[in-house]
């Protein structure tokens, strides 16, 4: 990564691409005000917006990164059951709609779009942007029932 550094000796100026600074210390630091500063997660010390998260739902809040007002310390219990293991916060949603970083995504029906699989009904999943019916399951109505198992045997021949 590179940044543009415009230099000028009163009569003439020139802009001069330098490598970007704290690139050595990345993703650590971040370049804020001429200077290399820690890139902070939840609940670290901070003194600017910049250092908390990328801004992907915190802010600097007296001195520490906290969630914006509206957002929850995000939980993952497939990959974690603990809090936080990727330290960001998820809008807090409606009780219907479904939490995605910071967007609220209501559920869907069957054929409706979708962002995760969560907004699909039962024996459902999210493919291709599209709430549809899981393999072993068909559509009836508004439904997915499963599919009856296949025969074991193969039918005789007609002699």
């Amino acid at each position: 990564l590179r940044y543009q550094l415009d230099i000028s000796d009163g009569l003439v100026s020139q802009a001069v691409c330098c490598r970007r600074p704290c690139n050595a210390l990345a993703p650590n630091a971040l370049y804020a005000n001429n200077e290399c500063i820690p890139r902070g997660q939840l609940n670290s010390a901070c003194t600017t917006n910049a250092q908390c998260g990328g801004g992907e739902g915190m802010e600097c809040v007296k001195g520490q990164c906290q969630c914006f007002a509206g957002f929850h310390p995000t939980v993952d219990t497939l990959t974690h059951p603990m809090k936080n293991p990727s330290q960001s916060c998820s809008r807090d949603c409606e009780t219907e709609a479904l939490s995605k970083d910071t967007s609220c995504m209501k559920p869907g029906g069957l054929g409706s779009l979708c962002f995760v699989q969560r907004q699909c009904p039962q024996n459902s999943g999210c493919y291709r942007g599209r709430c549809m019916c899981r393999c072993g399951f068909e559509q009836k109505g508004d439904k997915c029932q499963a599919l009856p198992p296949p025969p074991t045997t193969t039918p005789q021949p007609n002699s």
